[in-house]
């Protein structure tokens, strides 16, 4: 990675500190999103000559290399590793009545707690509950409320606007989802801004692929309903009757970390391909480490979600790696895909079948679009984005 030094005029914000999800794991071998975007932002921050404290439960695998951890215990036993249905319903009355949500302030106690004492800024990724004011009393520095997901979606404007009060800037990944928070607040609160996520541009790189071997369709992410495997599965099966040179992998498990066995869903989704044979492969969590080469054995990318996907890391990751991407119109995914992405409705299978086929077909066209997207992507550094998070909390 090159080093870029903060540009003159925008502070460095140093020490920064980083809290995200209470039993999450700072390692390659989490499929989190939230770890990996904390780790390169610490490795670009760090690299400007930044310190990054990583605040991490002590009952977690932490392996990534940059950022200082900073451990801590918690009393919450990890069986319980999320909230039960009467601890959300109890938060979700007392935001409503008191603008405060005592079950996640507890959750996130211990952590809050560890934060070193000498760091100028705290970051927290979408934990909105633990942006509490007695947080805003005893943190001396500047709080961050980064919003990768739509958190507010159960919450009542009120409660909304006091977190977002208490913070010196809120950021979210795209204009859709700093749309959907201002859409109920009813106004648009002038601490909340976009910013959107980078991507390693270093380690995904275009990879040279033999001509002789059959184009393939790529999936990653969790294998889950609302991320739309079962679309791309359907478009195969109509693909197939086309052509039989390609391959759809889809890689990725139900879960962010490995597991012993299959969901209902995935179980399903391997009953519905079978008929398709060795044109469809699947391939269960891959660690981190592996992923660029997971990217750089494909030809196309696929993104058929079924939800307001916020961003979509896999996205970023498939346009530096130089593949055209075929993706539903959802979310902020057009944001970072702009011009240059296919756009489908997945549900409709003739059609996704149809913008597969075209460019499977057409390998100039494959090359013209991957090669497109490797230069916006080449635009969406982390170093850059860390660069525009120090000139929001500097200011």
């Amino acid at each position: 990675m090159q080093s870029e030094a903060a540009p003159r005029g925008v502070p460095l914000v140093s020490p920064l500190a980083h809290l995200a999800y209470v039993f999450s794991e700072y390692s390659s071998g989490t499929g989190s999103a939230m770890s990996t975007k904390i780790h390169a932002q610490a490795r670009a921050h760090e690299a400007m000559g930044g310190r990054s404290y990583v605040v991490v439960s002590d009952r977690r695998q932490h392996d990534y290399p940059d950022g200082t951890l900073v451990r801590y215990s918690s009393t919450r036993p990890t069986t319980r590793e999320w909230f039960t249905d009467r601890e959300r319903r109890m938060d979700a009355a007392c935001g409503l009545l008191l603008r405060q949500r005592p079950f996640s302030a507890r959750f996130h106690r211990e952590a809050l707690d560890a934060v070193p004492r000498d760091a100028k800024a705290l970051v927290v990724y979408n934990q909105a509950g633990a942006v509490t004011s007695g947080l805003a009393r005893r943190f001396d520095g500047k709080i961050v409320l980064h919003l990768g997901n739509d958190v507010f979606r159960s919450w009542r404007a009120p409660e909304i606007r006091k977190v977002i009060e208490r913070t010196h800037v809120t950021v979210a990944v795209s204009d859709h989802l700093a749309g959907t928070v201002a859409d109920r607040l009813g106004y648009r609160p002038d601490n909340l801004h976009v910013l959107r996520n980078g991507v390693d541009t270093e380690r995904f790189r275009p990879q040279d692929r033999p001509d002789r071997m059959p184009p393939t369709i790529l999936f990653v992410g969790n294998v889950l309903p609302h991320k739309g495997a079962h679309h791309l599965i359907a478009a195969a099966h109509l693909l197939s009757e086309r052509t039989r040179n390609f391959r759809v992998r889809i890689v990725g498990s139900s879960g962010l970390r490995p597991a012993a066995g299959l969901s209902d869903y995935e179980v399903e989704l391997r009953r519905s391909a079978a008929p398709l044979g060795d044109l469809v492969e699947f391939t269960p969590f891959v660690d981190r480490n592996d992923l660029p080469a997971v990217f750089g054995d494909a030809d196309v990318f696929a993104m058929p979600v079924d939800w307001e996907e916020p961003a979509g890391q896999v996205v970023t990751e498939a346009m530096a790696s130089a593949l055209p991407v075929v993706s539903a119109r959802r979310g902020g995914i057009p944001e970072y895909l702009g011009d240059d992405g296919v756009y489908v409705e997945p549900r409709d299978a003739a059609a996704f079948a149809d913008a597969l086929h075209s460019l499977l077909a057409d390998a100039a066209e494959r090359a013209q679009r991957g090669s497109a997207l490797r230069r916006r992507a080449e635009s969406m550094t982390w170093e850059r984005h860390v660069r525009e998070l120090m000139r929001l909390v500097g200011d």
